[in-house]
């Protein structure tokens, strides 16, 4: 009498195969997941670096000619790129934005999140005008900060 079904090769095979099939998912949405994570910090990043510009923006046009020479600004104006700033937007009932000169180490915390970003600005005159860089930099690594650069006229 033969016996019909699936010898131990055709076995040890299929589970091999579906033990391949699932640690392929999981890398994949483990990829997914990362890449996700990434896309946001560097939208928050973002929005730091555009927050940062727009207020050095509104500043300089409405002061004009005294931005310049008028404090803090004045202090965050270097040549050679090297004096950095930083803006601080807090929150509450009256929130008011203001331009600080970096001295120290400046980290800001958005939400509930552990992560911590670190915001620059750096003005350098060009002419009649002013290129503006904002960077934000999270975490240790490669690839962990953006540089958003703006001509203020």
């Amino acid at each position: 009498m033969i016996k019909k079904g699936f010898s131990l090769i055709e076995v040890l095979f299929a589970v091999a195969f579906l033990i391949l099939v699932g640690v392929a998912m999981a890398s994949l949405n483990n990829a997914a997941a990362r890449l996700t994570e990434t896309t946001e910090l560097k939208q928050m990043a973002l929005g730091l670096n555009e927050q940062s510009i727009a207020f050095v923006a509104l500043a300089k046009r409405t002061m004009g000619a005294n931005f310049a020479v008028t404090s803090p600004y004045k202090e965050c104006i270097s040549d050679d790129g090297k004096t950095s700033c930083y803006v601080v937007c807090p929150t509450g009932q009256n929130p008011t934005c203001t331009l600080q000169l970096q001295t120290t180490r400046a980290t800001l915390q958005i939400g509930t999140s552990k992560l911590q970003f670190e915001p620059r600005v750096v003005i350098r005159p060009t002419g009649t005008s002013y290129l503006v860089n904002a960077t934000t930099a999270w975490g240790k690594g490669v690839q962990r900060q953006l540089t958003t650069a703006r001509i203020v006229e």
